[in-house]
């Protein structure tokens, strides 16, 4: 099942080596991630980290949530991470979130991760609905999801709470082709 391999990057689930790498980029990126992800702060601990990384394992088992790192094939490096969460099986879909360290944003990293996820989360997990949920004011998460294909539905009003605030969001949605 893992990693998934794309042309620059393995997929995979994190594991407690990667929590160095993942602590140096969320320090690196709480200027522009920050401003999404409540995670993404100094205060993000290593022992955080990794009880988060320990949970994710037990969700991949699970099939529950598949949160992955996106390691760069040539260096070992962690670049970010991709996944499918908040899966509701009898509904057959999931939620698709990405993000990119700060140092590697604007080389559609991202785009290629959502690519393989997406492939995944219809032919490995037999979904047949994912979503991608972004802050309405996000745009570079936006450019992601339409330029992976996924088509617009409207804006969810109070949808996300970021930094403790109900936030509008962009609802979009990727389906099999058929």
């Amino acid at each position: 099942m893992f990693p998934l391999i794309t042309p620059r990057f393995f997929i995979r689930p994190f594991t407690p080596d990667d929590i160095p790498q993942l602590a140096e980029a969320v320090r690196e990126s709480k200027d522009t991630l920050g401003r999404w992800l409540s995670w993404c702060t100094d205060e993000y601990s290593i022992p955080e980290m990794s009880r988060w990384v320990a949970q994710s394992a037990l969700r991949i088992k699970e099939g529950m949530a598949f949160d992955l790192a996106i390691i760069e094939q040539n260096s070992g490096r962690l670049m970010g991470s991709v996944g499918i969460n908040s899966i509701q099986s009898g509904y057959q879909m999931g939620n698709i979130g990405y993000w990119v360290r700060q140092s590697e944003q604007g080389q559609q990293i991202a785009l290629e991760a959502v690519k393989a996820i997406t492939a995944f989360g219809f032919d490995q997990l037999g979904l047949t609905r994912l979503e991608i949920i972004a802050a309405e004011h996000n745009l570079p998460s936006r450019r992601i999801a339409e330029k992976a294909g996924a088509r617009f539905e409207g804006i969810a009003y109070n949808r996300l709470v970021i930094h403790g605030h109900p936030t509008d969001a962009a609802m979009y949605s990727l389906i099999p082709t058929r």
